[in-house]
């Protein structure tokens, strides 16, 4: 009981137990590791499964079925090896042209999402929300699925300037949300091709790390996730200032802009925001750590 029950904790609790770095967390997953928490665990869980499990546990379960004891030397996430990572309630197919999604962009899904409900609430004209650098799509898709009975009142668009990424959150908005889901998906370096569209609310997990940083994250981030996803420029900023450099003209009155960000981005890198007239709020994630920047344009 006890090794089930370390083994219970492992699985739920990681990444708080690995400081919840958003990039720099140790993937206790990883394949060469497993046998440091799953190797007797995983046995018994198929051996003698006592529950029902969660999509997240099954998936986790079907990468080590075949042959739980397997050890190799890749450093590579089991999410690349798989193709397949976990995010809120679903799976998403993943690859090595996109981020694996992380748990602490679930909780930028839970604030914007809290932000749509509140405006549909409020507003009868139908809210239109951008995403910038979708990635995998997993921002759009979760919160497409959250509002799937709200469809009517909903437009979703979503960018890349990866066309490869594209193709990949296509190919999962398909598999999660059938073909009649309203997502638009556009190829762009950050707005450039959005034309003169105005959106209720953007979200953006741009690259935020420090260049500097990049060299220092463990190997199954810096030697297999794209660089172009996670580096952020000298000061992990240089991205954000320049999609809040071009949002405004794209802002419908009232609009509100997320991001994610890196916890040593304090109030003073939207120093020049704040002091032209934008609103700020910057919160923290389950670590206590700062995470998250929601902007509003000036009045």
């Amino acid at each position: 009981c006890f090794s089930w029950l370390i083994g219970r904790f492992f699985l739920c609790w990681h990444g708080f137990l690995l400081n919840y770095d958003v990039l720099a967390y140790l993937d206790v997953y990883r394949v060469k590791k497993q046998d440091m928490v799953f190797g007797t665990y995983t046995m018994h869980m198929i051996q003698q499964p006592l529950r029902q499990f969660s999509p997240r546990e099954q998936t986790h379960l079907a990468r080590y079925a075949a042959d739980p004891l397997q050890k190799t030397t890749t450093t590579a996430p089991v999410e690349y090896l798989t193709g397949r990572a976990e995010f809120c309630d679903f799976v998403l197919a993943v690859n090595k042209t996109v981020l694996i999604p992380r748990i602490e962009t679930e909780e930028l899904v839970a604030l914007v999402a809290s932000a749509i409900s509140e405006k549909l609430s409020s507003e009868s004209a139908k809210l239109r929300i951008l995403e910038v650098g979708t990635g995998s799509g997993a921002i759009t898709i979760a919160l497409a699925r959250q509002f799937e009975t709200k469809w009517s009142k909903l437009e979703f668009t979503a960018s890349d300037i990866s066309q490869s990424a594209l193709v990949l959150a296509q190919k999962n908005a398909k598999q999660m949300l059938g073909t009649d889901v309203p997502i638009t998906f556009i190829q762009s370096d950050l707005l450039e091709n959005l034309g003169s569209q105005t959106f209720d609310i953007v979200v953006a997990n741009l690259p935020y790390i420090p260049s500097a940083r990049i060299a220092t994250l463990d190997e199954s981030v810096r030697d297999h996730e794209p660089h172009a996803a996670l580096d952020g420029g000298p000061d992990g900023f240089s991205l954000i200032t320049r999609l809040l450099d071009t949002v405004l003209p794209i802002l419908k009155p009232n609009a509100s802009v997320f991001l994610e960000i890196d916890h040593t981005h304090t109030k003073s890198y939207f120093a020049n925001f704040v002091k032209n007239g934008w609103s700020l709020q910057l919160s923290k994630d389950f670590a206590n750590k700062t995470r998250f920047a929601q902007l509003s344009p000036p009045v």
